[in-house]
């Protein structure tokens, strides 16, 4: 219930802590792990959104470390594709190849083969993590107790975490309660969003804002979720 005292999705923040927690145990203690290391290679690197994390004070030397062996699998998959590279020093190389005709075929196998062979690996543990989250939803939420209540009084779930919660199935009382605590949610952001855009009206720009002062933020995160540094300010290594 924690997790909904706090401003912003409340699965967002979750995903986020452990995702950024699994990030600095592999920056403390797996950048040299066989495993990791070759399921980091195949993901070919971490997603855009968690290679974030990786920017934290002390771990310059294990982000290069994992980096630079990713880089060196994509310099491998160059030089093993029929897209021939003349070398980097090579000027002439590279203006005599520069007209030379390349099947459609190998400029596609180049693509795929440069493309994530595996998924990130910290999206694997989000997609787990959110499965273990949803289920205690699950078992916990209902209309009359506690956490419903709490539910109510936050901001809920993003729409894409609200989605996936609800896709995961859930039994009949959880159901209701889920949907009735979000349609109050997204009712009240609608309605304070009539209020901020009525106070933006020249008629009534006299009129001081109140708590629907912040509404457009709250609700762009509701609908799109908000980047994971919202939620996480990574110290360094295990914090």
């Amino acid at each position: 219930m924690e997790a909904f005292a706090e401003p912003g999705c409340a699965m967002c923040r979750l995903l986020a802590v452990s995702a950024d927690k699994l990030v600095d145990t592999v920056l403390y203690e797996g950048v040299n792990d066989v495993p990791t290391r070759e399921q980091l290679n195949a993901a070919r690197g971490y997603c855009h959104s968690h290679a974030q994390l990786l920017i934290r004070a002390g771990g310059a030397l294990g982000t290069t470390i994992m980096m630079d062996g990713v880089l060196k699998v994509l310099l491998r998959t160059l030089a093993a594709n029929p897209v021939e590279q003349a070398g980097a020093s090579s000027v002439r190389g590279l203006l005599r190849r520069a007209n030379v005709k390349v099947s459609h075929t190998a400029v596609q196998k180049l693509v795929a083969d440069l493309s994530p062979q595996a998924e990130c690996p910290v999206c694997v543990n989000e997609a787990e993590m959110l499965g273990h989250y949803g289920r205690t939803l699950h078992q916990h939420l209902a209309p009359d107790n506690e956490l419903f209540q709490v539910y109510v009084a936050s901001d809920g779930l993003c729409l894409n975490h609200f989605r996936q919660v609800l896709a995961d199935g859930l039994p009949g009382p959880a159901l209701t309660a889920l949907v009735t605590a979000q349609q109050t949610i997204w009712q009240r952001l609608h309605e304070q969003s009539d209020e901020f855009i009525r106070k933006n009206d020249h008629r009534f720009r006299g009129e001081p804002f109140g708590v629907e002062e912040d509404v457009w933020q709250r609700s762009l995160t509701a609908v799109s979720g908000a980047p994971i540094r919202t939620y996480v300010k990574s110290k360094g290594l295990t914090q």
